[in-house]
């Protein structure tokens, strides 16, 4: 996912300049300084192509989640990429490697606390359903907020030590009757997540009517709507040319930041050496 990249010395004779009167400290840090600047560039640039191949755009937490590692004199070499780690959730190195060089899709932390819970099986992974109940963020993607909201339902989140699973109290089962969730095989459909559709019937169980002869109907079959499917791990295709875009700006903008670091080095030494 991370590109390093470096540069031999020696392709400074191709720039012809008089650096006669720098010293070898001068040069190298006029490269460090240029080689940071590149890749700077480059940082910019992959920020700038994501929308183009992250569909609804780039999440803020995607967007901001890219880094540059300055090169330094006495180490001329330089990192670019998307960071490996991230205080919660999944870093975006992570879930964005199998965009840039294909694969198998890694366990996200939602899959992880389902197959803790023993509610989808251990190799298991969930997509979300082409269409959905669901509100969606401005980026088209269901919100962190939901997936919790779902984990809480099927009460799998105290497996990584959360309290946060519905409880009995009336604010939270009216919040349980407006959207709940299970999984299973509804009307031999596939394995998935599944959404009901509409409150939750009213009544207190028990046989013919209810105080007041209200028709008992606690227990009546509700709809359903598909939320996620169940699935074997996804395989993907590379689709975000992330190395070509790194590699190509350094390279389209090194000789340019080298010149100008280079002539201001010159230009310094030259001012004090008057």
């Amino acid at each position: 996912m991370n590109v390093s990249l470096s540069i031999d010395t020696k392709e400074l004779q191709k720039l012809q300049l008089g650096i006669s009167i720098l010293s070898e400290k001068n040069i190298r840090y006029s490269v460090a300084n240029a080689m940071t600047q590149s890749s700077k560039a480059a940082q910019r640039a992959l920020q700038a192509q994501m929308p183009r191949y992250i569909r609804g755009g780039p999440v803020p937490f995607t967007r901001n989640s890219t880094y540059v590692r300055f090169a330094k004199p006495t180490d001329l070499s330089t990192e670019v990429g998307f960071k490996q780690f991230a205080p919660k959730g999944t870093p975006a190195g992570r879930y964005l490697q199998p965009m840039a060089g294909g694969g198998p899709r890694v366990a996200k932390s939602t899959e992880r606390q389902l197959r803790n819970a023993g509610l989808i099986p251990s190799n298991a992974f969930i997509v979300p359903a082409d269409v959905t109940p669901l509100r969606l963020n401005a980026y088209g993607n269901l919100t962190g907020g939901t997936y919790t909201q779902v984990l809480s339902r099927l009460k799998a989140l105290n497996t990584d030590g959360s309290s946060e699973n519905v409880s009995g109290d009336a604010r939270s089962q009216a919040k349980r009757s407006k959207r709940d969730y299970f999984i299973g095989r509804p009307g031999g459909l596939p394995l998935g997540i599944y959404a009901y559709v509409g409150r939750k019937p009213k009544g207190r169980g028990g046989k013919g009517t209810v105080k007041g002869g209200r028709p008992m109907t606690t227990g009546l079959p509700r709809g359903f709507h598909t939320v996620f499917y169940v699935t074997k791990q996804p395989q993907y295709q590379p689709t975000f040319p992330i190395r070509k875009i790194l590699e190509g700006t350094f390279n389209n903008t090194y000789a340019r930041n080298i010149r100008a670091s280079l002539e201001e080095a010159i230009a310094f030494k030259a001012s004090r050496a008057r």
